[in-house]
């Protein structure tokens, strides 16, 4: 566990060592994907009747703990002449994504095409404690980046609906480094790479759809980071939910998700690859939801909250998100 520990606090450190030392900057090993479980809605990927549709997704997020290989909280480490070093850390930030989706009335393969695209603008903080009991010093560190992030465009999706019951979709999503990103830098927004998404949304509908039951599986292909021999590894999610309208205008949701890497980290410059740290990360996330609709078929807004948990080889956060759907009734 000690071992671990000063592992993971190097990790912290090796960028800030890099610099001071004019050192050639090295690519981050947190690389946690382009997809988090557990944020959308239950019913968002649900097949929808031709037109044209606006969306406006906000997530406010916080952490203030990163867990290890074994699922365990670091919040200090140990150092070699028997002294012990306490970490705290707090790590916050903002995400807009809004989105324009469209779905068609003609029919590919019997399915209902649909596209979309979403561009994206974050804002991060975070503030880092440390204090050294062997001299009783103290040292902190802050700092904040923001700005337009990476782009999402959906350009193949297709829905099938069977019967009253059942909707079955496929989605390919790409998502393009269009985020600020240069390795090393402690300002980025991007991931500085490109990344491929798979998913497959299966819904039960029951009691004349008022319930809805959501499975779906979601496949991340990732490419090479921009400017380096790294490329991170494959990864897969698991998530399923449940939608409930209480009446015409009132919807309650829960979402659980789970997050894989199944992919090792390749390239030349994967410098963790050879630390006692490495291991595939994942996490889990559960949702709670309530949707309205204030002006009936016409314009929805949804608030929820969600955490992580099981957390290995991540920070573990809280998010609030606040989302608003606006059908105009045109292109259809």
């Amino acid at each position: 566990m000690k071992k671990i520990y000063y592992t993971f606090f190097t990790f912290i450190v090796s960028i800030a060592v890099l610099k001071a030392q004019d050192a050639p900057p090295q690519v981050s090993a947190y690389q946690a994907g382009a997809y988090q479980p557990g944020i959308m809605n239950v019913r968002d990927l649900a097949t929808v009747p031709p037109g044209l549709v606006f969306l406006n997704y906000n997530y406010w997020n916080n952490s203030s703990s990163y867990y290890d290989r074994n699922g365990n909280q670091v919040d200090g480490f140990d150092t070699p002449n028997n002294g012990h070093v306490d970490l705290s850390q707090q790590v916050g930030g903002y995400t807009t994504v809004p989105v324009v989706f469209w779905a068609s009335k003609f029919k590919i393969f019997n399915a209902t095409y649909m596209a979309s695209v979403a561009p994206s603008f974050l804002s991060s903080n975070y503030r880092m404690n440390i204090h050294k009991d062997s001299d009783d010093t103290n040292a902190s560190s802050t700092g904040n980046a923001g700005g337009f992030g990476d782009l999402a465009v959906m350009p193949l999706g297709l829905g099938w609906t069977f019967g009253e019951n059942i909707d079955l979709s496929f989605f390919y999503t790409m998502y393009i480094p269009t985020g600020r990103y240069e390795t090393g830098a402690s300002d980025n927004v991007g991931r500085g790479y490109w990344t491929h998404q798979f998913q497959l949304p299966f819904y039960y509908y029951m009691m004349e759809k008022s319930a809805a039951l959501l499975v779906m599986p979601t496949y991340e292909i990732n490419g090479t980071v921009e400017d380096s021999d790294v490329r991170p590894g494959s990864r897969m999610t698991l998530e399923y939910g449940f939608s409930y309208y209480v009446n015409s205008w009132l919807e309650l949701e829960v979402l659980n998700g789970h997050n894989w890497q199944i992919g090792d980290d390749n390239g030349n410059d994967v410098w963790w690859r050879d630390t006692p740290m490495y291991t595939k990360d994942k996490t889990s996330s559960v949702s709670f939801g309530v949707g309205v609709w204030p002006w009936e078929g016409r314009l929805n807004i949804r608030a929820k909250y969600a955490m992580d948990y099981g957390v290995e080889q991540r920070y573990k956060s809280n998010f609030w998100s606040l989302s608003a759907i606006f059908i105009p009734n045109i292109l259809n």
